[in-house]
């Protein structure tokens, strides 16, 4: 009989350690809870009715496709209409360049599986998003945090962290951010940061991983152009999510990237779960195509 059961982990499980995110949405499921600890949507805002119509005429004419195995990149028309979403922002985005995710949590877990090995340096906010920290911990990333003030991410301080690691011969593999509405803090990094975010990455030759889930659901003022739209040497990777403009519960996301980054990607995202919900893509690429996302954000 075994003894220790635990000595059988390896180095990666070791570190492991239970979501908080997890904790949190447990905690939102008692009874009368209103719980402004998680990125929880409203219930009352899920497209109910729209939806029921789009899963049924979606079963009676694709249903053979729906519910088959899948592409891991994605079924094509939902990533042929993520590329006109983010074309929104002015940007040429081509549906090859987009892999289909099971919420944003498993796109941090692509990036940090290709990039990332142990004692890799990654570059963040300070604080950072709770998600993002699990994923880079999972691979035994060194996390290094650049403060913050009201404006987002001092890029003075940046500097001097890349300028320090440089001359360590420490290139760190990314820098992450979160810069429209930034968890946990709020803010919104200011157009002038973000030229000089991506002047800083070309300079010392850093890819950026621009993680916006919050982006579209601006109340007021004026929209920052995302730091992928003024990205003119592809050392941008973004990524997006349904969860929050739609509905957590399809599960449903993506990734943004180069084409030389994106077939790494394919290929780590394999060895998970070969693809997403068919059924899923299929739902939401047709709530896409009849103009409604706009309207439900």
């Amino acid at each position: 009989m075994i003894k220790d059961l635990t000595a059988f982990y390896s180095k990666n499980a070791r570190s492991m350690k239970r979501s908080e995110i997890r904790e949190l949405l447990k905690v939102s499921r008692v009874p009368g809870m209103i719980s402004f600890a998680g990125g929880l949507p409203a219930s009352e805002t899920f497209p109910v009715k729209e939806l029921e119509d789009i899963c049924c005429e979606t079963l009676r004419q694709k249903g053979a496709t729906a519910l088959q195995y899948g592409t891991t990149e994605g079924e094509a028309p939902l990533r042929e209409e993520i590329s006109r979403w983010m074309m929104h922002e002015k940007a040429t985005v081509k549906p090859e360049n987009i892999l289909v995710t099971a919420g944003s949590q498993q796109g941090l877990d692509i990036v940090s599986k290709v990039f990332l090995d142990p004692r890799d340096s990654v570059v963040l906010e300070l604080p950072s998003y709770i998600g993002g920290l699990q994923a880079f911990a999972s691979y035994m990333a060194r996390m290094i945090g650049v403060p913050q003030d009201d404006h987002g991410m001092r890029m003075d301080l940046l500097e001097k962290v890349l300028v320090r690691l440089a001359a360590k011969r420490k290139k760190p593999k990314f820098i992450y951010v979160v810069p429209d509405f930034q968890n946990p803090s709020g803010v919104t990094l200011p157009l002038e940061r973000r030229e000089r975010l991506l002047e800083l990455a070309y300079e010392y030759e850093v890819p950026i991983l621009e993680d916006s889930p919050y982006r579209d659901l601006r109340f007021r003022g004026e929209s920052v152009p995302a730091i992928y739209s003024l990205d003119r040497d592809k050392q941008v990777i973004a990524l997006g999510t349904f969860s929050k403009i739609l509905c957590p519960g399809l599960r449903l996301a993506w990734i943004m990237a180069p084409s030389e980054w994106m077939d790494r990607m394919v290929v780590a995202k394999q060895s998970m779960d070969l693809c997403c919900p068919t059924y899923n893509q299929l739902i939401v690429a047709e709530f896409m195509r009849r103009g409604l996302m706009l309207k439900q954000v």
